[in-house]
């Protein structure tokens, strides 16, 4: 276990939240305080999640925690005899983490934390390279967009960077009115982002210079999906947008009966979606507009992530404390487990491999309960096959 201690200010997310929504001309709504965020390691299916103040490895093949082992493959142990697990750490004063960290070479991971720092990890070891971190223009709750050369990362009160890669330095700034709390989208070299100030942008990404921007009615929280030169994405507006890339032009719109707070899963030219009312829709795209195929409340609360997509079913997960399965032609509820806690996540989809030892694939969903931290199900017939906590 590795250790960051800090002195800095501690800022509560919930208020943050709460502040930057209202700033943003929002109605008042139910706003959660975090969440953890779960992702892959790099092109790989090791599990990285980062909640609170720790990031850890998770086996996706029984959720235990991945041992920490020297050159020889031998599992390091503690003074006690116990194995060393991969697993980085606040101090008494913690660093929080809200962001998935990234792979900036095979043996460095790029941890962002919301005390505006970046932290270099040695993978093998999870030793922290720099314990006083390089610093940013601003707290992190978004993923990083990676680049070859640069990092984009937006910032929870206003703005956008731009950083170089190889030595983390600040190459431009996107300037915004209020925070950039979804991961940027990199198409070529045009990067797109959405921001509690109502706006959709587009920048150059070698300039940072602003090639259009849209007004999406309300405040936006997630990372649009491109299509042909098409962008969708959500906002609490309680709409979907499918806008022209190039122009910034909205060419179609589609109301939801609620805010929308995640990106919408783009398959064979359907549009699946989710809002904060509990409902799921699908629209479909293939005809150059928003068409709805069917609209369905599967569950009481928000849904919050965006939906798992996987051959005929859908899953979803909300805040009712429930994982909802759907059938993707209908969308039926066919199915649904309940867990001790609310589900803010995105979820993963851990798929059969050489390396990996599972029969079938997993569904990995993300809780708020910190003894029930991940939860992996099978896809095909949610049977639980393990627990993660801590």
């Amino acid at each position: 276990m590795n250790v960051l201690k800090f002195s800095a200010r501690r800022r509560l997310f919930g208020a943050a939240v709460l502040l930057s929504l209202l700033a943003a001309g929002c109605a008042s709504g139910p706003v959660g305080v975090s969440w953890p965020d779960v992702s892959f390691l790099g092109d790989t299916q090791q599990i990285v999640l980062a909640f609170n103040d720790r990031v850890v490895m998770v086996n996706p093949e029984n959720g235990d925690g991945v041992e920490l082992r020297n050159a020889e493959g031998t599992v390091r142990v503690d003074e006690q005899g116990n194995p060393r697990l991969w697993d980085v750490r606040g101090g008494e004063t913690p660093v929080q983490f809200y962001a998935s960290p990234i792979l900036l070479d095979e043996d460095t991971l790029l941890i962002p934390g919301y005390n505006k720092l970046l932290f270099e990890v040695d993978i093998p070891t999870a030793r922290v390279e720099n314990p006083t971190g390089t610093a940013v223009g601003g707290y992190i709750v978004a993923d990083f967009a990676v680049g070859a050369d640069a990092l984009y990362l937006g910032l929870a009160e206003r703005n956008l960077v731009a950083l170089d890669r190889s030595d983390l330095s600040e190459l431009w700034v996107a300037e915004t009115e209020h925070g950039v709390w979804a991961q940027p989208l990199l198409v070529e070299n045009r990067l797109y982002f959405s921001s509690l100030d109502h706006n959709l942008y587009a920048v150059n990404t070698d300039t940072g210079e602003t090639l259009w921007t849209l007004d999406l009615q309300g405040a936006a929280t997630s990372t649009p999906v491109y299509q042909d030169g098409h962008l969708y994405i959500g906002s609490f507006a309680r709409k979907i947008f499918d806008i022209n890339a190039d122009t910034g032009v909205i060419l179609n719109e589609y109301a939801t009966e609620n805010w929308v707070w995640s990106s919408p899963a783009l398959v064979d030219g359907m549009l699946y979606t989710a809002d904060l009312g509990g409902f799921v829709y699908a629209l479909d795209t293939s005809d150059g507009g928003l068409s709805e195929v069917w609209k369905v409340q599967a569950a009481t609360r928000a849904i919050r992530p965006t939906p798992l997509v996987s051959g005929d079913t859908i899953v979803v997960g909300s805040r009712d404390h429930h994982v909802y399965w759907l059938n993707r032609e209908t969308g039926e509820v066919t199915d649904n487990r309940e867990l001790s806690s609310e589900v803010m996540g995105d979820m993963l989809l851990i798929e059969p491999s050489d390396t990996l030892d599972i029969s079938e694939p997993l569904v990995v969903v993300s809780t708020m309960a910190q003894d029930q931290l991940l939860v992996a199900f099978t896809l095909e017939r949610g049977e639980r096959i393990w627990d993660y906590g801590w």
